[in-house]
């Protein structure tokens, strides 16, 4: 037999296993259960960090603190596509203000006849 101390709930003080995810007595949860990296949540989470650059962040940060590596590299990619996102539509946006100031500098004179 183990020679390990049995592991106790904290709310009601029940045996339980050490690889339970909750307590059979009363629910509670142990310990979060492993973030899901399977290849269609990383295409959802990829997809999500292009198209909802903010969620990428919060999805990023939430993988960055699992405990493995592959965790850790989904994490990673996802807020580097969200910076890069908001890079490339800072320097969209730059692009296009600096088009219509030069619309606007070229277009004037003729309407105010100058």
């Amino acid at each position: 037999m183990d020679n390990q101390p049995p592991v106790v709930c904290s709310n009601c003080h029940q045996n339980i296993r050490p690889s339970d995810y909750f307590c059979f007595n009363c629910g509670k949860n142990l310990h979060p259960l492993p973030l899901s990296i399977s290849f269609g949540r990383q295409i959802y989470i990829y997809l999500g960090s292009i198209f909802l650059p903010p969620m990428g962040f919060i999805w990023g940060i939430r993988y960055l603190r699992q405990n493995d590596t592959k965790s850790k590299i989904v994490g990673a990619t996802a807020i580097i596509l969200t910076f890069l996102i908001f890079y490339l539509a800072y320097i969209y946006t730059v692009q296009f203000f600096d088009a219509v100031k030069s619309q606007l500098n070229t277009q004037l004179p003729d309407v105010y006849g100058l």
